[in-house]
């Protein structure tokens, strides 16, 4: 159906005038519980659609957005996307993709027992995991939380050949708490995680590390500044530093000159011991997907290796400016143009595991969390150690409170000493534990 809604789109828009044109819809429907103070509260489902309708006159792009997936509601949003484009200045990049030559790749992303499943499905679901975090110690308080289960369609058709349609089934979920034994309170723990498939879906490991976490954050102790060593776990590393680097390697940025990365392809950016791909190819990521916004195949791009910069991430228009190839990086949904971004950053495994790495530390903190501010263009940053324990002598000895470190992303790069086998995925990468030299803790 939504293929035919696309096509409909597009060849209305090029019956009154178009150049160029392409539609792009979407449907999902979503069933989602809420976990409230240590109880399931919410349960709710819905279902959102809608089209987007991209077209150029010489050059001149016009958008508009359909809410309705009538025949009625497109064409009056080819009109009013006709009407902008005539108001736009001319951009000789503005162009859509060509049918490429090319097998585009197909992960399996589709499960028909997702199809089915229930809000009363996700509800015990989600109390499996509000279980699991309690049973565990009942000084484990679960502030908050949601299971979500969606079944998502989306096709694009363009009028120079581009014609794709997928249907993608994902879980996701997620848990908030903290510990509480008298007066002492622990740092809050967050664990999220999800799948495409049900067979997948295992949310008691999520709980049962969100309890373990708090209950080691007990007992936190205040220590003196000092300059030493910090491992960020894999949750760290993304809010500290992964939109910095996905900023630096986006081609807008670049091109736009708010990019530290700019002009270093080819230069050294980290150690040798970083490489990073972007790859919404491997099923077990939420992000992944068969072809982008555009309708461009995905496929896996190297962006650096073994500290070396590689690419930037591209879509149509950006591609067009430094002709290059499309790195099939074009995102967004059906009520915007599309713009560029990473998909699913994964950053190789070391050699070590995560104890081989905290044994080499002399003097150090362990980083669960990180809560701040990080301007993604010049790297600063600086803000609070959450969840962090102490290193001393290559053992881990207490966790810590009220310490603040600040310093610099790029800086931190450079000073890149461990990467751990072990790894964790999120919606959009997946992540080691990552170890940098060089850092200044201030203490209370």
């Amino acid at each position: 159906m939504l293929d035919t809604i696309c096509e409909f789109a597009v060849k209305e828009a090029e019956r009154n005038g178009a150049t160029e044109a392409e539609a792009y819809a979407m449907t999902n429907r979503e069933s989602e519980v809420v976990i409230e103070n240590n109880d399931v509260k919410q349960a709710k489902s819905h279902t959102t659609g809608g089209l987007g309708i991209r077209i150029f006159v010489n050059h001149r792009l016009g958008f508009s957005y359909a809410n309705t997936l009538t025949h009625e509601s497109i064409k009056r949003s080819v009109i009013r996307a006709l009407k902008v484009a005539s108001a736009s200045p001319e951009d000789k990049f503005n162009v859509l993709p060509w049918t490429l030559n090319k097998n585009i790749r197909r992960p399996k992303l589709f499960d028909e027992n997702a199809v089915s499943f229930t809000v009363t499905d996700c509800t015990a679901v989600a109390s499996e995991m509000l279980r699991a975090a309690k049973s565990i110690d009942d000084r484990v308080s679960v502030d908050s939380g949601n299971f979500t289960n969606s079944f998502m369609n989306h096709s694009i058709y363009n009028s120079n050949g581009v014609r794709h349609n997928e249907k993608i089934t994902s879980f996701f979920w997620s848990i908030l708490g903290m510990a509480i034994d008298g007066n002492d309170v622990s740092n809050f723990d967050i664990q999220s995680d999800g799948c495409h498939m049900l067979v997948d879906v295992k949310v008691s490991a999520s709980g049962e590390t969100l309890a373990r976490n708090t209950l080691r954050s007990l007992g936190a102790k205040k220590i003196e500044s000092f300059k030493g060593e910090m491992i960020l776990n894999p949750s760290a590393v993304s809010e500290l530093l992964l939109d910095t680097i996905t900023h630096s390697i986006n081609s807008d940025s670049v091109q736009k000159k708010t990019s530290a990365f700019q002009g270093k392809i080819g230069q050294i950016v980290s150690t040798h011991l970083l490489t990073i791909e972007d790859d919404p190819t491997d099923a077990k990521s939420l992000a992944a997907a068969s072809f982008d916004r555009e309708g461009v195949p995905h496929g896996l791009t190297n962006i650096i290796t073994e500290g070396i910069l590689n690419k930037f991430l591209y879509n149509t228009y950006t591609a067009g400016k430094d002709r290059v190839e499309s790195t099939g990086n074009a995102a967004g949904g059906p009520n915007s143009p599309p713009v560029v971004s990473s998909t699913n950053l994964v950053i190789s495994p070391g050699s070590s595991d995560l104890d081989t790495l905290i044994s080499e530390i002399d003097r150090g903190i362990v980083l669960n969390r990180f809560s701040g501010n990080v301007n993604p263009i010049n790297g600063e940053f600086s803000g609070v150690v959450k969840g962090g324990h102490y290193i001393l002598n290559g053992e881990i000895s207490f966790p810590v409170r009220e310490v603040m470190i600040a310093g610099n992303v790029f800086d931190a790069l450079a000073n890149l000493t461990g990467i751990s086998r072990e790894r964790k995925s999120f919606s959009d990468s997946v992540l080691p534990h990552i170890r940098i030299e060089n850092i200044a803790f201030i203490g209370q």
